[in-house]
Order: C-alpha cells, then structure tokens, then sequence
C-alpha cells in the first residue's frame, strides 16, 4: 500500500506561475500538479507524455513506477 497525503494549495501556491509557463499552454488541468512537484521536488507518477517530456520534473510513467516499487535496477 502506498501512502496518500493531501496537500494544501498553500503548500504549491508559489509555484503556479512557473508551472503556468512550464505547462499551461499545453495542458492547463496539469499546472496544479506540476506546482505541487516543484514545490515539493518530488517526482509524480503518470502517464500522460506531456508531464514525461518536462525536463524541470521528473514523471514515472507506470511501468517505470513499477519497477521502482519492485526495487529493480535500471529503473529510469
């Protein structure tokens, strides 16, 4: 089981406007969960290509996250 925290906005809130010019013309929905990595310098897990192409954040695509949870080596 992984653990689930709930984030306050406050906690991302300073990172909007750099998660705006990062992907809020590519993916407007995206911009509160790129704030929240930055803020946190933490990766995220999704599969959606245009959180996988920034190079400012990492994202674990689902195999990849896999394979971290399984501890195996060469996992991105």
């Amino acid at each position: 089981m992984l653990r689930l925290d709930a984030v306050q906005k406050e906690t991302y809130s300073e990172q909007i406007p750099a998660a705006l010019d990062l992907i809020g013309k590519r993916d407007p929905d995206d911009v509160e969960l790129v704030a929240l990595a930055l803020a946190l310098r933490c990766p995220v897990w999704s599969n959606d290509n245009d959180l996988v192409e920034l190079k400012e954040i990492e994202a674990y695509p689902t195999a990849v996250m896999l394979k971290k949870l399984k501890g195996e080596e060469g996992a991105r």
